[in-house]
């Protein structure tokens, strides 16, 4: 179990375990200066995000509310910029972090803490897609964390205190996302069948973890009531649920997303611990850490299940479709299960090789999210982070736009970079997914005509076909469509210019 290793003095490594806080928060530095530095652009769920957080409200169509109510937040104070984005997104990052760092210290010394938050990082979903656009997925993923620490402490210290933590975990997490009460359902299957993690769960106070999440949770579950059909229909049409569709292609896309979240993670885990891994040691086993006993059993079967429900989903269910940030949060205590497994890769002076991959990757990751608008160039294909957002928003100005009013956007896209830059605007996105572009517009100009505003219907060309302004024209006859070119940022000059049509009609507006 043990090895030559440096002296402590001299062992940078060993520093960075004990003091991991202070290099995240640097990261994170600099992931927002990089954000707000590259571009005035947005993808999907930042966009989204900027429409969302206009107002505070129990629901918001597919996702529950938790993430839009900090951005909300933070909006106030920020209003609805590229900063406050970032902000929050790189916040809960760091967040995540650290309780996958705490999940992992409360059964394992500080360097197995560090390579459990490192392993997150190595799981592409986290590690990248947070970064380049994800919401929802780094809020769940955190509070799964945060539940599965207070369980682990529960077990090793019961304590009324660890009852309210995991209560208030668990609603913030069904806040988070939906696929949060399959996380509980699994858990407690697995808890319950391990002895000595039931009676701790079931201890003196155990109600006060579900009385305090279903408290947390009921206000949007009263939305949620009322609102059901709207919460859940986008997310059934992305499973592709369909009897017509072969098992075997299920199992492949299932396949695909759990070695697109696990499979760097493993990958640099074999490479790190090599015959570690698998060399008994019968001395080293015989040591074994006390809590080994029970949170062994509670983890593989944990994992043993979750893997069992995604293959009977499409088994059972048909579903042929799955996304990497709907296996992240439910894997993510992979890591954690590795270590738990095998103990003796925490000894001293083994894993350094896995340590320097993981602030290796960091930097890739910062590096690639800084030069993601130059990257476009490369490709030839820019995207959303190459709109010239600050030049359509003067142009539309110039066009006669007074920055108030309703702006109504082919795509979220272009609804939220024109908001961004007029904050006194309200935006909305109305597209013809899901039959819903007919009601988006009567709601818009009623909105507009409630409050004595102007309408501007803005539509990016690349995106949006002619046959999108049709329904538009038809609530506003005799509307002129007006054309914008403007070059893209960061793109060569031979670039063709992104083409962009409006019709502005200024107060007042009549229902």
């Amino acid at each position: 179990m043990t090895s030559a290793s440096p002296s402590p003095a001299k062992d940078w490594q060993s520093q960075l375990y004990r003091h991991p806080l202070a290099w995240v928060l640097l990261l994170a530095c600099a992931h927002v200066i990089s954000r707000v530095a590259i571009s005035d652009g947005m993808k999907w769920d930042e966009s989204e995000q900027i429409l969302w957080s206009q107002q505070f409200l129990l629901g918001y169509g597919a996702q529950p509310p938790a993430y839009s109510w900090l951005q909300w937040l933070v909006g106030q104070l920020l209003g609805p910029t590229v900063l406050s984005l970032s902000l929050v997104k790189h916040s809960l990052i760091v967040l995540t972090y650290v309780l996958a760092w705490q999940t992992g210290r409360a059964l394992l010394p500080a360097n197995g803490a560090f390579w459990v938050a490192g392993g997150l990082l190595l799981m592409l979903p986290f590690g990248w897609d947070s970064v380049r656009d994800q919401t929802h997925t780094i809020l769940v993923t955190a509070m799964t964390f945060g539940a599965w620490w207070m369980a682990l402490r529960q077990v090793r210290s019961p304590a009324l205190v660890n009852f309210v933590g995991l209560g208030i975990f668990c609603g913030v997490g069904m806040l988070a996302k939906y696929s949060f009460a399959m996380l509980i359902g699994v858990f407690a299957v697995a808890a319950f069948s391990v002895p000595q993690v039931r009676r701790a769960l079931l201890g003196r106070g155990w109600w006060l973890a579900p009385l305090i999440g279903l408290l947390i949770f009921a206000p949007h579950g009263y939305w949620l009531l009322h609102h059901w059909r709207e919460a859940t229909t986008e997310t059934i049409h992305k499973m592709d649920i369909s009897t017509q569709v072969s098992h075997l292609k299920g199992l492949g896309a299932l396949a695909a997303a759990v070695f697109s979240t696990l499979g760097l993670w493993l990958l640099v885990s074999l490479a790190s611990y090599r015959s570690r891994l698998w060399k008994t040691e019968p001395a080293a086993d015989a040591a074994l850490p006390e809590w080994r006993v029970w949170a062994w059993p509670l983890l593989w079967r944990y994992l043993a299940l979750v893997f069992a429900i995604l293959v009977g989903m499409v088994l059972v269910g048909d579903v042929s479709s799955f996304k990497q940030r709907w296996v992240l949060p439910l894997t993510a205590v992979a890591p954690l299960a590795l270590y738990v497994w095998r103990p003796r890769l925490l000894a001293d002076g083994v894993g350094r090789g896995y340590t320097t991959t993981v602030l290796v990757f960091a930097l890739v990751f910062l590096t690639l999210a800084t030069v993601r608008p130059w990257q476009s160039n490369l490709r030839k294909d820019p995207d959303e982070l190459n709109h010239p957002v600050a030049q359509l928003s003067a142009s539309l100005a110039a066009a006669g736009y007074d920055g108030q009013g309703v702006i109504v956007g082919s795509d979220n896209m272009v609804a939220a970079m024109l908001r961004s830059r007029n904050p006194r605007a309200y935006a909305t996105a109305c597209t013809a997914e899901f039959g819903r572009m007919a009601d988006c517009l009567a709601q818009a100009r009623a909105k507009a005509a409630q409050t004595g505003s102007g309408l501007l219907y803005i539509a990016r060309m690349d995106k949006a076909t002619p046959a999108w302004w049709e329904p538009v024209l038809a609530t506003a006859p005799g509307a002129a469509i007006q054309d914008l070119t403007l070059p893209f940022s960061h793109m060569r000059a031979s670039t063709p210019p992104m083409h962009y049509q409006f019709v502005w009609l200024p107060a007042p507006i009549t229902p």
